[in-house]
């Protein structure tokens, strides 16, 4: 029995038909993400409301109190000295050459080193050739066998690091093209224009299934999952973690004012 051959017209309805179903499978699923998102952020202002800003005041204090435990550090270095009869620095040149180099005498970055523009035009332009010029693209044996010579005339030209030659063959690529382009049937255009539309759909449709599975990795979904089982027992999570922040503030609040004391007495 001789295998059965697609005609163009069923080609085209049958590409229709997978079309749409990709689309609607990606219009499911944008839905699903877009609603998870949504939950993510309403948990992220919320969080921020409670914890958020006490975070924030928490930090600031704790640069405070390592800044004046640095400083009478300093200073009673500097006193040590004087007592000694040692040579030293004001406290505030060596905090400000402790803390505040300058720029004359902070060890610069080395600079990246530039990148081999030359090289990476020509491996561009070789590899959107190579893709554009791949005998699996061709739509008959001719056009494969031109295809294929083409194909090692690229090849040749990238070995000698030919960017004139890539050019041309980069022309003659398009003007290929165009003359394919007006030889083909209105349903053969037509069932190239559905396939890359399917192929859309499908990259479209992995990068949100993607990010699906990736949402449950993030540290605020994570966390909002433990206030939920925290609701379920009874127990506001977000407000625990405000008073314990605010404890800690009080306590870092006191440390840091006997510290500013302790300074402004030496």
């Amino acid at each position: 029995m001789a295998p059965f051959s697609e005609s163009t017209a069923e080609k085209v309805q049958r590409l229709r038909l997978e079309l749409d179903q990709l689309r609607a499978e990606l219009a499911e699923a944008e839905t699903e993400l877009n609603n998870q998102l949504e939950d993510v952020q309403a948990f992220e202002f919320r969080f921020e409301a409670y914890v958020g800003q006490l975070l924030d005041q928490l930090s600031t204090l704790e640069s405070e109190v390592n800044s004046y435990l640095t400083q009478i550090k300093l200073m009673r270095h500097q006193q040590s000295f004087s007592d000694s009869g040692a040579a030293f620095d004001p406290v505030d040149e060596q905090f400000r050459q402790t803390w505040q180099q300058s720029p004359e005498t902070a060890v610069p970055k080395p600079p990246p080193p530039p990148p081999p523009a030359t090289q990476a035009q020509l491996k561009k332009i070789y590899r959107q050739l190579a893709r554009q010029f791949h005998p699996d693209l061709a739509i008959n044996e001719a056009d494969r066998q031109y295809r294929t010579d083409k194909m090692a005339a690229i090849n040749d030209a990238y070995k000698a690091q030919s960017m004139v030659e890539l050019m041309a063959l980069a022309e003659e690529l398009e003007a290929h093209q165009s003359r394919q382009q007006a030889a083909q049937p209105v349903d053969q255009e037509m069932a190239q224009a559905l396939q890359e539309e399917i192929e859309r759909c499908r990259r479209r449709l992995r990068a949100v299934d993607n990010e699906l599975r990736n949402l449950p990795n993030r540290s605020m979904v994570e966390l909002a999952l433990q206030v939920k089982l925290a609701q379920r027992e009874g127990r506001d999570l977000l407000a625990e973690m405000a008073n314990d922040l605010e404890r800690k503030i009080a306590r870092k609040t006191a440390e840091r004012d006997m510290l500013r004391a302790q300074f402004n007495n030496l």
